[in-house]
């Protein structure tokens, strides 16, 4: 009788174990030897316990370890934190793209402005032509590549009225439509909402002064050459010849933005702007005067219209770059937006700052009400 019951136990455990594993026939023979084969009830695979709940937090590898020192060390120092931090935000506001629409814009409209410029200033000034042709060619001075052909080619304008009234329409189709990309350029840096932005009509309003603002600095900025004319003082008109670009450059700056821009902010604000585009303008004009004596005068006629256009483009290009730089920098200041994450992955209270305004930024109902949840530890 005791050996029945024990037959009678040694089976149920046997059925018992059956029923709580099931080979697999990928092993081969069936054998449940084969831990690779085995499938517990709960089909995991591993029959020493329940599984352990795997950890998200991957551990970062040798480029990231190496790019959180360099984050960290861009932070601790201001100017590398507020560099970073410019040149970010720069890439958030489609700055490239902005700058080369203003390129694009200002290629198509600087001939026709100045065209009207110099008919306009021959028509006013035809009875002291020694005052017309130093405002003329100081003005022109100030843009190279094309500014000498047109003042070349000035004394023989003399202030037609069908020449005025046709290079003044062509100059506001064109110019007006840069000073319209120039304000869209404006707002997007300053963070206006697109519903407080202005609507079309006066935004043409505004940019006709803006252009008249443009020309007025470039009368200033080479206004030099008129002003202090004598011979005798040579170091004068050297000094006011770097000092009034300068000039000329941070009070556009500042005029285009109290025209143009929606948002208003203190004038010490813009001081950072105005003193980088003020530098920037003098930069670019003695680089477009070794441009102009390097490579266009010493071209031949075939290769000298291609020369004129590329250099023209890649000048306004940089001009329209660093003016947006300009504004970014002034932007970052004002705001407080440095330092900011180089990694993206420990966001500092700067980014979610600039993070929560874009998206402020695009809203287009006044009314509308966003909630902006940005994580500190993005994935």
């Amino acid at each position: 009788m005791s050996s029945l019951s024990e037959d009678a136990d040694a089976t149920e455990v046997s059925e018992a174990a059956a029923a709580a594993t099931v080979t697999g026939s990928a092993g081969g023979s069936g054998g449940g030897d084969d831990p690779a084969a085995v499938v517990t009830a709960d089909g995991s695979g591993n029959t020493d316990g329940p599984r352990e709940p795997e950890d998200d937090t991957a551990q970062p590898n040798l480029i990231d370890r190496t790019a959180d020192r360099i984050d960290a060390i861009q932070r601790a120092v201001p100017p590398l934190a507020l560099a970073h931090g410019v040149a970010k935000k720069y890439g958030e506001d489609r700055g490239g793209q902005s700058a080369m629409m203003l390129s694009y814009r200002g290629f198509f409209s600087i001939f026709p402005l100045l065209l009207a410029f110099v008919n306009v200033v021959g028509l006013l000034l035809a009875n002291n032509p020694e005052l017309r042709d130093d405002l003329i060619e100081s003005t022109l001075a100030a843009v190279p590549v094309i500014g000498d052909e047109i003042s070349s080619s000035a004394t023989t304008v003399r202030g037609s009225w069908w020449v005025i009234v046709g290079s003044v329409l062509v100059s506001i189709w064109a110019g007006l439509g840069l000073l319209e990309v120039l304000q869209e350029a404006l707002n997007n840096v300053w963070g206006v909402p697109r519903f407080d932005r202005r609507p079309w009509i006066l935004r043409r309003l505004t940019a006709l002064p803006g252009a008249v603002l443009i020309g007025a600095c470039l009368v200033l900025s080479g206004a030099a050459t008129w002003i202090f004319n004598d011979r005798d003082l040579p170091g004068l008109q050297r000094g006011a010849g770097y000092l009034l670009p300068f000039l000329a450059g941070s009070l556009c700056y500042l005029g285009l933005h109290a025209l143009l821009c929606v948002r208003k902010v203190p004038f010490t604000a813009q001081l950072p702007g105005a003193a980088f585009v003020g530098v920037s303008w003098l930069g670019l004009q003695l680089l477009g005067t070794w441009f102009v004596n390097r490579y266009v005068l010493q071209s031949s006629d075939t290769y000298g219209v291609f020369v004129v256009v590329l250099g023209l483009l890649s000048w306004a290009y940089l001009l329209g770059m660093l003016y947006l730089y300009a504004n970014e920098l002034s932007a970052v200041l004002h705001d407080r937006a440095w330092p900011r994450s180089l990694t993206g992955r420990n966001l500092t209270d700067a980014d979610l700052r600039v993070n929560a305004a874009v998206v402020e930024r695009e809203s287009r109902i006044r009314e509308l009400a966003i909630e902006v949840d940005v994580p500190r530890l993005p994935r």
